[in-house]
């Protein structure tokens, strides 16, 4: 259960790294620039635009890591209290809403400084990253699978007569 959060509390916030860009700034990679044509005034905007927005964030992940951390530690203990768990389990999805509706602001304000054919752009380059995240995930587990096939491999000779 502890390796579950864990996971999806990773997969929420690289999902948010992968929405925003790397540390947030797509816009300052040279391929996604040169593809959307921005221009300096974009830019620039699209800057101030983060800056904004960064404190909140930094404050909003926090508070998500720290009701995670909360939940994770009530569900170590022995005597666990389900009225509690559910306490923590609403505060963690409160704090994951917050900082997802924040995420989501950040977006909108975004592609206001874009025109629609640069929105466009970026939809298939978000997209198409999307799908290559997904085809290595997918590479990478049919890889553990035949992994783990190829260890039980000489289990099976083994254990047959």
């Amino acid at each position: 259960m502890r390796k579950a959060s864990a996971a999806l509390l990773g997969l929420l916030l690289a999902s948010a790294a992968l929405a925003q860009g790397i540390d947030g700034k797509w816009w300052k990679r040279p391929r996604i620039a040169q593809e959307l044509q921005l221009s300096a005034e974009q830019t620039a905007e699209l800057e101030k635009i983060f800056a904004r927005s960064k404190p909140k964030l930094i404050d909003l992940r926090a508070d998500l890591e720290k009701k995670q951390f909360d939940y994770d530690q009530a569900m170590l203990e022995e005597k666990v209290d389900r009225n509690a768990i559910e306490t923590k389990i609403e505060a963690r999805e409160g704090a994951r809403a917050a900082l997802q509706k924040e995420l989501a602001l950040l977006e909108l304000d975004m592609k206001q400084v874009l025109k629609p054919e640069q929105r466009e752009r970026l939809m298939r380059l978000r997209e198409n990253a999307r799908m290559r995240q997904q085809e290595r995930r997918r590479r990478m587990r049919d890889e553990a699978m035949d992994e783990d096939a190829a260890r039980e491999e000489p289990r099976r000779r083994r254990a047959t007569p």
